[in-house]
């Protein structure tokens, strides 16, 4: 096995995020592809840096794969996220290429569309183990009624809180909005430190918020996408989220205009009661905490909404087949072996995420764990973001969802910055694909 990394300079930088394959027969072993005609080499990028529990992972997969296909090495390469756009970019153009490839699971539209990405239906329809995949993250791998990828791993965001705060006020974790107002309230009242964080560049928090009331930012009608930002289940939403930052509002300024990164290091200061953020945010605690004792009494639960708990976007990352990949059936194989219940656990077990499987949710090894029950518990309650190649463009470049809800904290008229938003919202989703 080859491991290798990618270096490429990029000033684009893509959402990390999880989607992949699974096993043939429900076994996750490879076999659909003749071995006679097996290449020497499959070639695999995976987004990020080589860690040793990935490095082991992906010896166990090509000493599986050989199983059938013996004379065929996997190298590995790893790709910084940053670097990610580039690279595809510059595969695209003629440059080294993998075979199979991991995309950020908002991002397969977006590759679909600019030609980067195989059809692989044909082979996800004879995959038994896709059954079992979560049918919504295996929808969100289709772009204009094409499959071009199939979930890997996911990961949610839930309430970080602090446990101990909280039974020395006698409260539990807030599971309502209602409840989220009384318990910053009771913190800063106590600790004399904000009780929540709001930050509002933050689409994935606003979202959770606005699905849980029963709002929609986008539905798509047909061949075409409506915003849905001026809807009254939205505008409460977003309107109580940018509340949480006004004059009476329980997040300080200091967080406005700001993403989840800020709130984190106060977090993990014992300068913040609550925020929202994704099991990834804890090594960045252990980094930034000045005393870790603190993080032993951090905890999480799943996301407060309106009246319970509230929806959480699925993020993760998807497994591609390239779409100038020489070996497309044998890519393939690799790909369902990859992402099949054995393998894709293992990935997402070595990376901190979750499998692509709702029924391996209630693994005890999730559901007992402190650090990862709540997360675990979320997974079974999520939504995604709209299906589009323009949806980067609409919230990464244009922020539209959260400059909106910064000019509402700063004062101007909801009524007229969400006419305005949605407007633009859908316009842009709606803008030709290039």
């Amino acid at each position: 096995m080859r491991f290798a990394k990618v270096a490429a300079a990029s000033t684009a930088l893509l959402l990390a995020a999880a989607c992949g394959g699974g096993g043939d027969e429900g076994s996750g072993s490879a076999g659909g592809a003749d071995p006679a005609s097996a290449p020497e080499e499959l070639t695999v990028w995976v987004m990020g840096s080589s860690q040793d529990a990935l490095v082991s992972y992906f010896d166990e997969v090509e000493a599986k794969y050989q199983e059938t296909y013996p004379d065929t090495a996997v190298n590995v390469e790893f790709i910084p996220w940053p670097d990610a756009q580039e690279s595809i970019n510059n595969a695209m153009a003629g440059g080294d290429a993998p075979d199979v490839l991991e995309v950020g699971n908002d991002q397969v539209s977006n590759w679909a569309a600019q030609g980067a990405l195989a059809d692989i239906g044909s082979y996800v329809e004879s995959w038994d183990e896709a059954a079992d995949l979560d049918q919504g993250a295996l929808e969100y791998g289709r772009y204009d009624g094409v499959q071009y990828g199939v979930p890997w791993f996911s990961g949610v965001r839930t309430l970080y809180y602090r446990a101990d705060w909280l039974r020395e006020i006698g409260m539990e974790p807030p599971t309502t909005w209602d409840e989220v107002v009384e318990v910053a309230e009771a913190i800063e009242k106590e600790k004399d430190v904000p009780g929540f964080a709001a930050p509002t560049d933050f689409t994935n928090g606003i979202a959770s918020f606005i699905w849980s009331n029963g709002g929609e930012i986008a539905v798509q009608e047909g061949d075409s996408w409506q915003g849905r930002l001026t809807s009254p289940e939205t505008k409460e939403a977003i309107e109580f989220y940018a509340g949480l930052s006004g004059d009476d509002g329980v997040s300080p300024k200091a967080y406005v205009g700001e993403n989840e990164l800020v709130p984190l290091a106060d977090m993990a200061n014992s300068k913040l009661g609550m925020y929202i953020d994704g099991g990834w945010a804890l090594g960045s605690m252990e980094e930034q905490a000045e005393d870790k004792s603190v993080l032993e009494n951090i905890a999480s639960a799943p996301l407060p909404g309106a009246e319970g708990n509230a929806p959480a976007f699925a993020g993760g990352s998807a497994l591609s087949v390239f779409a100038l990949s020489e070996n497309p059936d044998h890519a393939a194989e690799l790909l369902k072996l990859m992402g099949g219940k054995e393998f894709g656990k293992k990935y997402a077990d070595a990376g901190g995420f979750f499998p692509a499987y709702p029924e391996l949710l209630d693994d005890p090894a999730y559901t007992d764990d402190p650090a990862r029950a709540a997360a675990a518990e979320q997974m079974k309650n999520t939504k995604f973001f709209p299906a589009t190649p323009k949806w980067n463009d609409a919230d990464l470049n244009q922020k539209i969802l959260p400059a909106a809800v910064l000019e509402i904290v700063q004062g101007e008229d909801p009524d007229k910055v969400l006419e305005e938003a949605n407007e633009a919202l859908t316009n842009t989703l709606n803008e030709p694909v290039d």
